[in-house]
């Protein structure tokens, strides 16, 4: 079986529970977007099937885990380890507890990392021409991990909301998610 393993970006994270924990949807399914593999040369048009990642849904996910870009040392781009990962309709979600001492785990929590992008394999795909552009449908993938990126490939992909959490001993600030909770509060007051 020949493997082909890729890179795409997704959207924005959501942060859950206690704010240390991120969810998001990874893969977009049934959703076109075109791509390339050779830096921008040559491009196609690709989308993942529903249930593309069943099986690695069945196993949990515990191998993947939330970086920081994909490339560079493991060790600094670490950010997190996945907790969970399950199927729906639009597509595969993956929840991602947060490393503390990661220095942008406070911005993850903040809303602030907003970008997904997954690395997989690519184990059974179909492809056809349609008007002269080649469209290629991801059917059986595995998920190597995911990395936080300012530039999405797919919308919608990524954190989707964002949760409370509870700053102990001062915590840190987060201006940008303070600032929202006040307007927010403004327009809530006036209604």
């Amino acid at each position: 079986m020949t493997e082909l393993l890729i890179n795409r970006a997704t959207g924005p994270l959501e942060t859950v529970g206690d704010g240390w924990t991120v969810d998001g949807l990874v893969v977009p399914y049934e959703r076109e977007q075109e791509v390339s593999d050779d830096g921008g040369a040559t491009t196609y048009v690709e989308s993942f099937a529903g249930g593309a990642f069943a099986r690695d849904v069945v196993k949990g996910g515990r191998w993947v885990n939330l970086m920081i870009g994909h490339a560079g040392d493991d060790g600094d781009r670490y950010l997190g380890r996945c907790v969970g990962l399950h199927e729906e309709r639009a597509g595969l979600r993956a929840s991602f507890r947060l490393d503390r001492s990661n220095p942008s785990a406070e911005a993850a929590r903040a809303g602030e990392l907003t970008g997904w992008s997954v690395s997989a394999r690519v184990y059974r795909s179909r492809s056809t021409i349609r008007n002269g552009v080649r469209y290629v449908v991801r059917e059986v993938a595995g998920i190597s991990h995911v990395a936080a990126t300012p530039r999405p490939q797919y919308a919608g992909a990524g954190v989707t909301v964002a949760r409370d959490h509870e700053l102990i001993d001062g915590g840190t600030a987060t201006p940008r998610r303070d600032e929202l909770r006040a307007y927010l509060d403004g327009l809530t007051r006036r209604a």
